[in-house]
């Protein structure tokens, strides 16, 4: 249901329970600096394959415009992470969605980013979700409420998660 296949999950949620795999997940991204017609790439490693990102800032932020901007792949990958959240919680509740479409953003402060104000470099971020469905407006509600809470990205934005960083030589 939903493009979601619910034998896997439920599979899966059983052998967690069973303690047959591992209960975190460490999810490693690796990528360089390049010095051509992008400023970043990564080779991203999938199941049944792999595909070549490139990041390239836009020329008034120091880049060429050759690629999408980090800031772009990151809205992306929130409002990626949030459908896919939202339509899993429909399909375990039994609710077929007919439509999705999502909308995402995420609000800069530029004068915060070219260091000319002392705030925060992002004000906000959101998702606006289209759907076309026969279920009512309260259980869409009743979903989107659950994804909320349990979507990787949404959580990650929502609540202080430790950064780390650091520099190897």
């Amino acid at each position: 249901m939903n493009n979601i296949n619910l034998d896997a999950i439920n599979a899966t949620a059983e052998k967690l329970k069973n303690g047959e795999v591992p209960s975190e997940k460490f999810f490693e991204v690796e990528g360089r600096w390049e010095y051509g017609e992008v400023q970043f790439s990564s080779e991203l490693r999938f199941e049944n394959g792999s595909i070549t990102l490139n990041t390239d800032q836009p020329i008034p932020s120091g880049g060429k415009g050759n690629a999408p901007n980090p800031v772009q792949y990151c809205v992306f990958a929130m409002i990626a992470c949030y459908c896919t959240t939202f339509m899993t919680i429909a399909a375990k509740m039994g609710v077929e969605i007919k439509s999705l479409k999502a909308r995402g953003y995420s609000k800069v402060n530029m004068k915060a980013v070219f260091d000319l104000v002392d705030s925060p470099v992002v004000e906000e971020v959101g998702i606006t979700l289209e759907i076309e469905s026969s279920a009512p407006l309260e259980t869409l509600n009743e979903i989107k409420s659950l994804a909320d809470k349990k979507c990787p990205a949404a959580y990650t934005v929502s609540n202080p998660v430790p950064f780390k960083s650091r520099i190897k030589v």
